[in-house]
């Protein structure tokens, strides 16, 4: 709900930064619409997508906690695009309402658990009166395949949780030993030519025709973020340690963040560029770290590349969505479409393509609730924190409320997720909290019953 939400929900939330900063009121109907629009895209066809792929039960408390949270969030959201200003007041306490929520659902997993646990407490008793006269085997394989039962159960319970997500990975000391030794003798060279070579020539030989095309195509995208970005591998040895890559991303990176948030040209006191110093920064930590470990040796304070690594992303982010809102303006114009459909079309799909993907790959591999839970719960934080926090950094920055211009496409973006949200509340109560594949099928038709709405309004064929 934090920081795995924030890093899934960063593309929307810059997304949302740099249109809301601009001048322009319409301008801000790009990230009104990206964000509503996606947040009805997940929660009707993702989800639909999802209950296709595989039947479930839907967990009651946290869908009846997420739903009434995501309706009072729309109903807000709504309220501010119709009146057409945003001020402090407001984005503040989108934030706060998001603090609420987070609070809320914490103090009320604390408190569930401790209700289950005291019921365990009084069954277990009883259950242990009533079998003390049955075989011990058979009760040790009964307990074996009850815990494996509670293990899916609690690991698929609806909640915010990325256990599922974390793998243990165990290597062989000896074969550690072995690489260390390889490493240690690489030259400088060769082992900066292995840290930065963006193919995985494992990979590469398994790959077909046209997955071996798209890596090319990324070639240069990968290469420029290992320069860049330190980052650390929790599942290789050393946590990937690669010394030359690692001291040339750090002294980097400083100077990329500069000029990628557009500070190139600041001079201290009208003399000094700034740019020197963020490279005398980067070499001020790069060299340190490169004599202080060696090749098959990482640093002590090694793990804190983790951190920098993370702000560099976020930069990333941040500058490929000032871009994104660019192209999507620009395509706008050439197209002869408002900027609430673009955002509702191109810049939606686009921020929510990698949701859809994860959340229906989960529902493969039998976690459909958590799925679920996560098609309620991303959108919700996107909208709460990508209005919040970027209405607060333009208000702040430029001194004035953020400008909303109200039109009849937002009208039926709000209108779209207000009806969305409201049907799920009542038929899924109604249907005993069960989501069967011919409901998903429903859920992915209203779906395009809303776009195709959506997009008539914005040429003009709808009035």
């Amino acid at each position: 709900m934090t920081i795995v939400a924030f890093g899934n929900g960063a593309p929307d939330i810059f997304s949302a930064i740099a249109a809301f900063s601009n001048s322009n009121p319409s301008v801000a109907g790009v990230a009104i619409g990206a964000l509503l629009g996606a947040a009805v895209l997940l929660t009707t066809g993702v989800i639909g997508a999802v209950t296709i792929t595989r039947s479930f039960d839907v967990a009651k408390r946290p869908f009846l906690r997420d739903i009434t949270f995501f309706l009072a969030t729309s109903y807000w959201t709504f309220y501010l695009v119709y009146n057409g200003e945003i001020n402090l007041f407001h984005s503040i306490g989108f934030l706060a309402f998001y603090i609420f929520y987070v609070l809320f659902c914490i103090i009320g997993r604390f408190i569930n658990q401790k209700l289950r646990q005291r019921n365990e407490d009084v069954v277990e008793p009883e259950q242990y009166e009533n079998n003390e006269h049955e075989p011990l085997i058979d009760n040790q394989v009964g307990n074996n395949e009850s815990d494996e039962a509670n293990q899916v159960q609690v690991q698929d319970s609806g909640e915010w949780s990325d256990q599922h997500l974390r793998t243990h990975h165990h290597k062989d000391e000896n074969h550690g030993d072995y690489d260390a030794i390889d490493k240690e003798e690489k030259t400088f060279l060769s082992e900066l030519i292995s840290g930065l070579n963006p193919i995985d020539s494992g990979e590469w030989k398994e790959s077909s025709y046209l997955l071996c095309f798209v890596t090319v195509l990324q070639t240069p995208w990968i290469l420029v973020c290992k320069l860049t970005i330190p980052t650390i591998l929790l599942n290789e040895v050393n946590h990937g340690w690669n010394r030359p890559t690692s001291c040339l991303s750090i002294a980097l990176a400083p100077v990329f963040c500069l000029f990628a948030t557009k500070g190139g040209d600041i001079k201290l006191n009208g003399v000094f560029p700034l740019w020197t110093l963020m490279i005398i920064i980067g070499l001020s930590i790069a060299l340190p770290t490169w004599f202080l470990s060696t090749n098959s040796r990482p640093p002590k304070f090694h793990s804190a590349f983790a951190y920098f690594g993370f702000v560099v992303a976020v930069i990333w982010i941040y500058s490929i969505a000032n871009e994104m809102v660019n192209i999507v303006q620009t395509l706008g114009v050439f197209l002869n479409v408002t900027n609430v459909i673009m955002g509702l079309t191109f810049l939606a799909w686009g921020n929510s393509i990698g949701d859809a993907v994860s959340d229906i790959t989960l529902a493969k591999q039998g976690y459909p609730r958590m799925s679920f839970s996560a098609c309620f719960g991303g959108p919700l934080f996107n909208i709460l924190c990508g209005v919040g926090l970027s209405c607060t950094i333009s208000i702040i920055k430029n001194g004035r409320p953020v400008m909303v211009k109200f039109t009849s496409e937002q009208a039926v973006v709000c209108a779209g997720l207000l009806s969305s949200l409201c049907i799920s509340l009542i038929v899924i109560p109604l249907r005993g909290f069960k989501m069967t594949k011919s409901y998903g099928i429903v859920l992915v038709f209203l779906y395009f019953v809303f776009i195709t709405i959506a997009i008539l309004t914005g040429v003009g064929v709808i009035p």
